[in-house]
């Protein structure tokens, strides 16, 4: 089993409310969204959820789709939790 590391964790979970966010501003639904890239409307909520690694060329067209650049898509800061101190 592959398991992410903390900063892997919040970089997907980062993204994905930057997606939501972005999706929300254009008054597209998941279903929307999926359908505009040809993929499904639950997709695009793992995705917003954090729990898929999503390709480039998917987040490419998820800028295409929300008519942003992809630096946009990527404009959004990291929440990174410390690890404990022992």
């Amino acid at each position: 089993m592959h398991v992410q590391n903390i900063v892997d964790k919040a970089f997907l979970k980062a993204l994905g409310e930057r997606i939501r966010e972005l999706r929300i501003t254009k008054n597209l639904t998941q279903e929307d969204l999926g359908f505009s890239i040809g993929n499904s409307g639950k997709q695009i909520g793992r995705i917003e959820r954090g729990e898929n690694n999503v390709s480039s060329c998917m987040l490419y067209q998820i800028s295409k789709a929300l008519e942003i650049t992809l630096k946009d898509l990527f404009d959004f800061k990291i929440h990174e939790k410390k690890k404990n101190s022992l």
